[in-house]
């Protein structure tokens, strides 16, 4: 008998529990581009950020300055507005060709994903929330060339 209990109290701890996140399948019926036109800081308060998780960083920078320049670029960031992504949502899990990917805890327990990217007009970051809201920002363009 008890070893039944325990089976079934196993089974029961489990689970998934509030807290869990699963970016990998959004989910939520709202609109995924509800954040087009919004600040980028209205979404990700820099202050809010109560740990930054980095996945990956493809720089030759110390793994502390790459953290810090993540804080940096949502900071500086702040006020430029969020725009559709180019590309529809991925599917689950892909492997990411960024600059640097994280995951971005925030102190209302809210985890979104970061990446940034570079491309032929500059660097690009795009956030995803597991609701399925997603949004992208430019974040530096390269100078022209002089005559």
């Amino acid at each position: 008998m008890k070893a039944l209990v325990l089976v079934a109290g196993m089974m029961m701890a489990a689970g998934a529990t509030d807290t869990d996140v699963h970016l990998g399948k959004p989910g939520g019926s709202g609109d995924p581009l509800r954040w087009r036109g919004m600040a980028l800081g209205a979404v990700v308060d820099p202050a809010q950020v109560e740990r930054v998780i980095l996945l990956r960083a493809v720089t030759s920078a110390p793994r502390e300055l790459d953290l810090a320049n993540l804080r940096r670029i949502l900071a500086e960031s702040a006020t430029l507005p969020l725009q559709v992504p180019d590309a529809p949502p991925p599917g689950p899990w892909r492997p990411r060709d960024g600059i640097w990917h994280a995951l971005l805890l925030m102190r209302s327990g809210q985890v979104l994903d970061l990446e940034i990217h570079a491309g032929d007009d500059g660097l690009r970051g795009c956030l995803a929330a597991e609701d399925g809201a997603r949004g992208c920002f430019e974040l530096a363009r390269p100078a022209p060339d002089a005559p």
